[in-house]
């Protein structure tokens, strides 16, 4: 994740501008180890740039960064260094600064004892005598976020048998579950058949001519369900009741030579899979999709949903009613 702001600086003397300068200030954030419970914040100062009357050598640039996290009571662990206040000149010569931070395990909410934070960088400028400029005060860079968790059911359960560095972080972003419908991809059936329910959603089964499964853009995202067994069940049954409606009882096995298993859209782990409108009366009944497929191409997809779901630390997708995680699909 990141985010950046240019600063340009106008100089002034008895009113009136007689120089300028510029920097630009990026913040990178990463979590480094998938084991690791560390969020690493880079500063990276760039683009320096001055010209007419200045004395950038005085020029002091004061950068600090204010953390909230929820909870807010929570301890957190500091590490590398925010940019010490120092001159323009100086920031050129050295600009790049790492800030890591950490909380660790057993300080958070909820099942998966999660605690976010927001990460918000401010810069402050000072001019020398005798100039002047409108370019002060405090002034925010943009925002960062991140997340702790210790799920159970993700990497890391342990802690190498320490319970406070059990789990891991994460950055808040919608990743891209990715399927190949091309020649040869182990999960090619699958993928045809997420491409037809997006493509051409009212030719799928179950009928329903208003059909529109989510999951394909940022308006209407996927989101993990994990702590409702009964309910993905439920997404299950429905699926399965729909192969039977239109294959018949035996559709796993009516394609002599093939093993069949009946195969939904979106994923009987989500909470828009197929039971969703017995759930949600706000939400469309019949809006999923359930086709047979050979039961390998079944197996190969939901072994990459399996592993993309722990490579990107997807959480059960909501939390006291509350948008937690997300993620969406894309079909090559």
């Amino acid at each position: 994740m990141c985010t950046g702001t240019q600063f340009v600086q106008t100089w002034m003397q008895r009113g009136r501008p007689v120089g300028q300068s510029s920097f630009t200030l990026w913040m990178i954030e990463t979590v480094p180890k998938k084991n690791d419970r560390t969020i690493r914040v880079q500063y990276l100062f760039t683009d320096f740039v001055k010209t007419g009357s200045t004395r950038t050598s005085g020029l002091m640039v004061d950068t600090d960064g204010d953390v909230t996290t929820w909870p807010k009571s929570v301890a957190r662990k500091y590490g590398g260094q925010v940019p010490p206040k120092q001159s323009f000149e100086a920031l050129k010569a050295k600009p790049e600064y790492v800030h890591t931070m950490l909380v660790e395990a057993g300080h958070g909410t909820g099942k998966d004892d999660m605690v976010q934070m927001v990460y918000e960088p401010f810069v402050k400028l000072t001019f020398p005598t005798p100039y002047t400029s409108p370019n002060t005060g405090r002034v925010s860079v943009g925002f960062l976020a991140g997340r702790w968790d210790a799920a159970s059911y993700l990497f890391n359960k342990t802690g190498g048998g320490n319970p406070k560095k059990k789990g891991g972080a994460a950055l808040p972003v919608v990743p891209t579950l990715p399927y190949s419908s091309k020649a040869g991809a182990a999960e090619r059936a699958v993928a045809q058949h997420l491409k037809d329910a997006h493509t051409n959603p009212v030719a799928t089964k179950p009928a329903n001519p208003r059909k529109a499964v989510p999951g394909f853009d940022l308006k209407r995202t996927l989101h993990r369900l994990q702590h409702d067994a009964s309910r993905a069940k439920a997404n299950r049954r429905a699926a399965i009741a729909t192969c039977v409606k239109y294959w018949g009882p035996h559709y796993a096995t009516s394609v002599p030579g093939v093993q069949r298993e009946c195969d939904e859209y979106p994923f009987a782990s989500t909470y828009e899979g197929a039971a969703q409108h017995k759930y949600d009366q706000t939400k469309p009944a019949d809006n999923f999709s359930a086709r047979p497929l050979p039961k390998a191409d079944n197996g190969a997809g939901g072994t990459i949903l399996k592993v993309f779901m722990d490579r990107n630390r997807i959480l059960d997708g909501f939390s006291s009613g509350d948008d937690v995680d997300a993620y969406i699909v894309s079909i090559s």
